[in-house]
């Protein structure tokens, strides 16, 4: 594996590739840290123009873009206050108040520093774990993968931003829209009502750009967001040695967190900035610092949403499930070069694995450099007009949907989708659950109709097969709590 991870890194320096990943990382950086923006959007954008490249190029240029994304929010978040991405939300308590007061050099350095270091520590865990858990996922059958991916669409439920019941809505929303064409196993045509186009399904790429790339430019259009270029003023001295050194052990502890919420589908970095910096805030002895411009709150939150890109790796190479919408789309990235993530990639697709983490790794080292050496002029891109921004990247979506099929009927479908995100979140709907739903649902319907067949229709042995039963304890435990939760909430209001 090392001698392959290393030839991987020979060809991603070679000059023609390594332009094109300098290219994924500054287009998942500038969409990044554009407001309203996000690295979900980003590779959504860039999915369906991979469609014709090599399978390793395409695959690299994503996990390059996926990672520009999520470190690109700190840029408006420290100086404008405003999170490009919601994995930068902690970001903006420490890092605005310390540019505010002169040191905008400094605080954007230090979120970048902190970003390297967190994606770099999760690549390790990655590595480190990644072939454990293929190895024990490959003893996995039928009924076991039914109850892991039902638990991880419960799981996503559970966890969805503002309510269980609008959670639970999407979630079975998406199953429905997988559901769409013709059924797994028996073929029987199901919700295609005598359109042709749609017999064979809803294609993920139509799918991913209208829910998370169009929607975003028609919730743009319809609510553009004006930044002050009297606050993009970037100046004073830069990160000292000392405080890197007086944080490592802030970045480890932050890191850790933003593993293990990654690995938890549908959360990622969301929430793991916003768990760092508080675990950082409460083990300081001066808490009250936090929040006035204090350097340990934008290590904490930078390191642990990088991090999480790792820790949502995990699962979707190892287990085929994503842990967070930007993998969900990468799991179109695998789909459309015939790919299916998932324990057996370990086995047949050995040199794949080793690209994707050499890719992770030189996208990481080459988004550091880029952003330390243009600490003074990339903050400009926030003041890309919308008038001209929106439109170019309408262009690329409408063009990057027809090429992945060749079809019109595509890019209307994308359209469609396009408006139904909008309509979700403008009304309280996380698209998170939904997509969850739509790449997780064929997974639970095909695997459980395979445990059917072979337990000859004995429900029980969901119960009997140790594991599988410890995958639906989980699924009735989060139940349980999602319903208990919901009666204290009434409680509350009466």
């Amino acid at each position: 594996m090392f001698d392959m991870f290393l030839t991987n890194i020979v060809w991603l320096m070679t000059p023609s590739v390594l332009l094109f990943m300098l290219f994924a990382v500054l287009f998942g950086l500038v969409l990044g840290a554009l407001p309203g923006m996000s690295a979900t959007m980003a590779i959504a954008i860039v999915l369906p123009l991979t469609f014709t490249l090599e399978t390793k190029f395409g695959i690299a240029l994503l996990i390059g873009v996926y990672i520009g994304g999520v470190t690109g929010g700190l840029v408006s978040a420290t100086l404008l206050r405003i999170p490009g991405t919601p994995s930068s939300i902690a970001t903006t308590f420490d890092a605005y108040p310390l540019a505010q007061k002169g040191f905008a050099q400094k605080a954007l350095g230090t979120a970048m520093v902190a970003s390297a270091v967190g994606g770099m520590i999760s690549l390790m865990v990655l590595v480190a774990f990644a072939p454990t858990i293929s190895a024990f996922a490959v003893k996995l059958g039928p009924h076991e993968y039914a109850m892991l991916s039902l638990g991880a669409i419960i799981l996503v439920v559970f966890l969805s931003s503002g309510n269980f019941i609008k959670g639970l809505i999407a979630a079975i929303l998406g199953m429905t829209i997988a559901s769409v064409g013709f059924a797994p196993i028996d073929g029987t045509a199901r919700l295609s009502f005598g359109i042709i186009d749609i017999m064979a399904g809803v294609s993920l790429v139509p799918l991913m750009v209208g829910l998370f790339g169009a929607s975003q430019v028609i919730s743009g259009i319809l609510s553009p967001s004006v930044a002050s270029g009297a606050k993009l003023k970037v100046t004073g001295q830069g990160i000292t040695l000392r405080e890197f050194r007086d944080n490592i052990k802030n970045m480890l502890r932050s890191s850790a967190i933003g593993v293990g919420i990654g690995i938890l589908p549908g959360i990622g970095g969301s929430a793991s900035n916003l768990l760092a910096y508080g675990a950082a805030k409460q083990s300081a002895k001066d808490p009250e610092a936090f929040g006035t411009g204090d350097v340990r709150g934008i290590y904490a939150s930078e390191s642990a949403n990088n991090a999480s890109v790792g820790g949502a790796l995990l699962p979707l190479i190892t287990l085929g499930i994503p842990g967070d919408g930007a993998t969900a789309i990468l799991i179109g990235g695998f789909t459309i070069h015939g790919l299916q993530p998932g324990p057996l990639l370990f086995q047949e697709q050995p040199d794949l694995m080793s690209m994707i983490y050499a890719a992770f790794a030189i996208a990481t080292l080459v988004l550091l450099v880029i952003q330390l050496g243009t600490i003074r002029l990339f903050p400009k891109v926030l003041l890309t007009p919308p008038q001209i921004l929106n439109p170019l990247l309408l262009m690329l979506m409408v063009v990057g949907t027809y090429v992945s099929d060749n079809r019109v009927f595509d890019v209307w479908l994308m359209l469609g989708f396009a408006i139904l995100g909008y309509l979700l979140e403008r009304f309280g709907f996380s698209l998170a659950p939904l997509i969850l739903g739509f790449i997780l649902g064929p997974i639970f319907e095909t695997n459980f109709r395979r445990a059917m067949m072979f337990s000859e229709g004995n429900m029980m042995d969901f119960v009997t097969r140790p594991i599988s039963a410890t995958f639906l304890g989980f699924v009735v435990l989060l139940l349980f709590l999602s319903l208990g939760g919901l009666r204290l909430l009434r409680r509350s209001r009466a």
